[in-house]
């Protein structure tokens, strides 16, 4: 991966939120924006490429961004591509200019990134300046992440392959050993690469990946339950609903009403 820019950032002048939300990509493989006027902080949750300033990014789920206002950016896209992201202002006379990078992932701070972003949508339907100081906590954790996870330039190259192979299949039809005869490993040699990296053997992470989507799709879409199930690789209903309450301790249905 080239290195990755960093922006001068005013750190210490509370932003002012102007929009804020959580978007789904995927109809466009590619896209091309220029917010004018206004900085951009985007939280990912797939797989993609980011383009700016003529050299390109990939970027893992739980990675974030930061650009600056009258910049263009490109982000190519898998078919299912939902981000949070907040478009703000924020005072450019400040004396206390931080310099940040432009792309990082979050490492362990991802889960309660995601938890104060839902809380600024939250805030952003009610009066008051909390949508603002959430914003601002959120750029503060932005600039001390912790723990960070590797990009995927540090991956094994075997498992650059083998992820893009899995997620290609979102219905997680490909089967393990389909993937080792790609990557040219044998199945013992592909199973000890994923328990070094993900601490799981491929097989489990597929199946991890496929529930993720299913979460998602159930709380992203109307689809039906048994559509849902299909999409996702579980034919059986009765087995996709027992495999989304051991994930969730919930079934399907009651997880999307609770969302």
């Amino acid at each position: 991966m080239p290195l990755i820019p960093t922006v001068n950032y005013p750190l210490h002048t509370i932003p002012r939120v102007v929009q804020c939300g959580l978007c789904v990509h995927g109809t466009r493989a590619r896209e091309t924006f220029r917010q004018q006027g206004l900085w951009s902080l985007h939280i990912y949750h797939y797989e993609g490429e980011l383009q700016y300033g003529g050299r390109r990014f990939r970027f893992l789920p739980g990675w974030a961004s930061l650009l600056p206002p009258d910049h263009e950016a490109t982000w190519k896209f898998p078919q299912h591509a939902p981000h949070y992201y907040a478009h703000f202002r924020v005072a450019t006379r400040s004396r206390s200019i931080v310099r940040l990078p432009m792309l990082q992932p979050m490492g362990t701070c991802r889960e309660r990134f995601d938890a104060d972003i839902e809380e600024m949508l939250r805030f952003s339907s009610g009066p008051g300046s909390r949508v603002h100081v959430r914003l601002w906590d959120l750029l503060h954790r932005y600039a001390a992440p912790a723990d960070p996870e590797p990009t995927p330039a540090d991956l094994h190259p075997a498992l650059q392959i083998a992820l893009s192979l899995i997620r290609n299949n979102p219905s997680g039809r490909i089967r393990v050993g389909e993937i080792a005869g790609q990557i040219g490993f044998s199945h013992n040699q592909l199973t000890l690469l994923f328990q070094q990296h993900f601490g799981c053997g491929p097989r489990e992470f597929i199946r991890r990946e496929r529930v993720t989507r299913a979460c998602d799709l159930l709380e992203r879409s109307r689809l039906p339950v048994k559509s849902v199930a299909i999409e996702c690789g579980f034919p059986d209903l009765q087995h996709f609903n027992k495999v989304i309450r051991t994930a969730t301790g919930q079934s399907p249905t009651a997880w999307r009403a609770a969302r």
